[in-house]
């Protein structure tokens, strides 16, 4: 034996002193550690199966069947019957005891008398009265699994059928099935119950799931991953359930009723259950589609909710943040005036608030809240936030980024180029730093810094695309909007090689290839001029978008590669994207009738313009002080949150850029340059009076403005030409005769007035007079406004 002590808790060692003739052994030594005399008979049971015949085999028998010795406290049981029916104890103290030694009895169901079922054995003591007393309950005995089998066995032969059809109706009674709506973007991982799906974007999964004590949750998350995108208790009241994730998708349950359509009844939110006389209808089973038919029916705030609640569920969903903030925004503006602003921008700020503190490592995500906390007036709610944020990182490139967009200067000074050098200094090798440095140099130089000469601006705007190589060399750009940010430094610089090599690189990946990058593959394309783009932007059309003349006309009229022509657009089946075209054609070749149509379109059409178009369009509603422009601006989140500083510089009668216009986008600040020019005269038509081959430099990737300068400048000067400027005369003299003849033929002498018209029009803009458009109106030989 082992001369260490063996460890003893609960003295089973007293109790049962031969319990030391079997030490050593591991297993018994570290059940007597415990203190758990049950783990100590156990202990000694599995070795008695393997014990061989002899001295020790015959130890372990009586230890093992000596259940009293390893008693252990418990709570006296209840046992009652009636009619020898119910639970009674059986055992009796063996002969020659004393009355008051205790002794090992169990506790029995019986039926009539009969023991079927053993339970519990426990250590008791009988007081002489036939009550016994409780000391402890003792492990129970070697045999009593077997007589359970033997029970059990008998029960079941007797109880087969009825048990079978009591099962039967318990299992369906305690049945649900569950219908899984996937509306999200991605696939995502349900649970419900003891069941799981992996359900794919756009489609739904069906199954039985049994129901529990608990409650019936549906727990989502992303297929590998743990952190939970929703958990929703689903009710148990009906037999069919729904879950739709996140409630995005668009459910109706719809039954027969007595008129020809049938009842409808909208299924809105995560969980749901069908009625007895109702089936499933999955109106739209994606979420931009669920948000865009409450948004085109007017429910702003049923929009806003789906789009919210995917932009909190779905990293880098930038659609889905934008149709949000589009929606929520709309619905805080029809809020009263009235309403203290803490109240009437909450869903705003709410909204904001979610971006800035769940996607904190997403850089888009945070630019979105910062603007949207501007715009409803909290930005220094917004910079105390980005602070303490910066205070808790102080390592973080991003969150130093951030403090520095939410923080003075403002962008285009030569302050913010400091400040921006300063913070890509202090991490060098951040791209996003890096890259924001650069866009703070390009957006001074476009800012048109009096310090700046001709020389001097191209030799900073070469600098800057010196920068811009050696950082996409470093860190090649992984977003859209880091690549055209590079593009167009790089076009600025007359770089246009290297342009479309960066291009070219980033179109290599296919997953690469959306719709925003073949939109600024072309653009940069048709910039750069085919001897200088190494590659066809058509090549990388997916199949699926190249199978859709309507969406390949739309791609080959943004980059302008050509217009669709009047057959073509009535080729198109669908009424809005037919109207899509035709406005976005309108825009470029005849702005009038853009004009006349963009008051009286939908929803519907609108949201699907590009933002450079609905800016020319709502600009020159508001130019001519047309109301409707508030529609047209409110069609587009970029138009809606730089609404201000475009109405402002359209409306100002100088030519300065504002620091606020120099945060927009180059598209939205040359449709500000372009609509601007269009200054009333006196005479009561539009004339261009300032120079606008700026635009080009604004906007090298020939955007809608840059294209539309012609047509719009065809446009003022025909409205020159077309208007009859009278001759004044001193006064009281009235002219007569062929005096008076001659005074009317000089003022309806159109061909006269090309001198005057081109001094005035075309000279300023440094640009060659355009061709007069093709189409024609009554009255007006060359479709211009008169």
């Amino acid at each position: 034996m082992s001369l260490t002590p063996v460890s003893d808790p609960s003295g089973l060692l007293e109790r049962a002193p031969r319990l030391a003739e079997l030490l050593p052994d591991a297993a018994l030594s570290e059940a007597l550690a415990r203190g758990d005399a049950w783990a100590v008979h156990s202990v000694l049971s599995r070795r008695l199966e393997r014990e061989p015949s002899g001295p020790a085999r015959a130890l372990l028998t009586a230890l093992v069947e000596d259940r009293g010795a390893f008693v252990i406290a418990a709570r006296p049981p209840s046992s009652s019957s009636l009619l020898g029916t119910g639970v009674r104890w059986k055992g009796a103290p063996p002969r020659g005891v004393p009355p008051n030694a205790p002794f090992v009895a169990e506790r029995t169901v019986t039926v009539l008398g009969i023991p079927v079922w053993p339970l519990d054995g426990y250590l008791v003591r009988a007081d002489g009265q036939g009550v016994l007393q409780v000391i402890g309950q003792v492990p129970p005995s070697p045999g009593r699994s077997r007589r359970r089998a033997l029970s059990l066995a008998g029960m079941a032969v007797g109880l087969c059928a009825l048990a079978g059809a009591g099962g039967m109706w318990l299992e369906a009674r305690g049945m649900r099935t569950v219908t899984v709506i996937n509306g999200l973007s991605r696939p995502v991982d349900v649970r419900i119950g003891g069941e799981h799906w992996v359900v794919a974007p756009g489609t739904q999964e069906q199954g039985r799931v049994k129901l529990g004590d608990d409650l019936l949750r549906a727990v989502t998350t992303w297929p590998g991953q743990t952190p939970v995108i929703e958990d929703v208790v689903l009710p148990v009241d009906g037999e069919r359930l729904l879950y739709n994730v996140k409630g995005v998708a668009m459910l109706e349950g719809t039954a027969p009723s007595k008129g020809p359509d049938p009842d409808v009844r909208p299924l809105q939110g995560s969980a749901g259950a069908l009625l007895d006389n109702e089936e499933l209808r999955v109106v739209y089973r994606d979420w931009e589609s669920t948000a865009r038919a409450h948004a085109e029916a007017g429910r702003w705030q049923l929009a806003g909710r789906v789009a919210a609640a995917v932009a909190e569920a779905e990293p880098g969903n930038s659609r889905a943040r934008e149709l949000a903030a589009r929606a929520l925004l709309i619905v805080d503006a029809q809020a009263p005036s009235s309403l203290p602003d803490e109240l009437r921008w909450r869903n705003t700020r709410d909204f904001a608030r979610m971006l800035m503190h769940t996607w904190q490592e997403d850089l888009g995500a945070q630019s979105l809240a910062q603007d949207l906390m501007a715009f409803i007036g909290r930005g220094s709610e917004a910079h105390a936030r980005y602070l303490e944020h910066a205070a808790q990182h102080p390592d973080s490139p991003l969150a130093a980024l951030y403090l520095q967009r939410a923080s003075p200067p403002s962008p285009g000074t030569a302050e913010a180029v400091a400040a921006y050098q300063a913070l890509a200094a202090r991490f060098p090798d951040s791209p996003e730093v890096n890259r924001a440095w650069l866009e703070a140099r390009w957006r001074f130089e476009l800012g048109e810094p009096r310090s700046l000469g001709d020389g001097e601006r191209q030799a900073y705007a070469v600098e800057t695309a010196r920068l811009a190589q050696s950082l996409a060399q470093k860190h090649p750009p992984d977003t859209l909007e880091a690549l055209e940010l590079h593009v167009r430094i790089l076009l600025r610089a007359q770089l246009r090689d290297a342009a479309t090599a960066l291009v070219r690189r980033h179109g290599q990946d296919a997953r690469h290839r959306t719709w925003d990058f073949l939109v600024l593959a072309g653009r940069t394309a048709a910039a750069a001029g085919p001897e200088h783009t190494s590659y066809v932007m058509r090549d990388w059309v997916p199949p699926l978008l190249a199978r859709m003349p309507e969406r390949m006309a739309m791609l080959a009229l943004l980059t302008g590669e050509r217009s669709p022509k009047e057959a073509e657009l009535a080729a198109v089946t669908t009424p809005v994207e037919r109207a899509v075209l035709r406005l976005t054609r309108d825009t470029l070749l005849n702005p009038k009738r853009a004009l006349e149509e963009a008051v009286g379109e939908s929803e519907a059409v609108l949201s699907r313009l590009d933002p450079e178009v609905s800016a020319l369009l709502a600009l020159e509603l508001t130019r001519v002080g047309d109301a409707r422009a508030k529609n047209v601006f409110n069609a587009s989140l970029p138009l809606m949150l730089a609404r201000a500083p475009l109405r402002n510089h359209v409306l100002s009668l100088s030519r300065a850029t504002g620091p606020e216009l120099l945060r927009l986008a180059p598209g939205l600040r040359a449709a500000a340059t372009l609509v601007h020019a269009r200054r009333d005269a006196p005479e009561g038509h539009p004339v261009f009076t300032e120079r606008l081959d700026g635009l080009a430099r604004m906007d090298a990737l020939g955007g809608f403005a840059v294209r539309a300068a012609g047509p719009w400048m065809r446009r003022a000067f025909d409205a020159c030409m077309d208007a009859k400027v009278a001759q004044p005369l001193p006064p009281g003299i009235h002219l007569t005769g062929a005096t008076a003849e001659e005074q009317a033929r000089g003022e309806d002498d159109r061909e006269g007035r090309r001198r005057s018209c081109e001094a005035r029009i075309v000279t300023p803009t440094g640009l060659p007079l355009p061709r007069a458009t093709a189409t024609a109106t009554a009255g007006n030989a060359n479709g211009a406004d008169p």
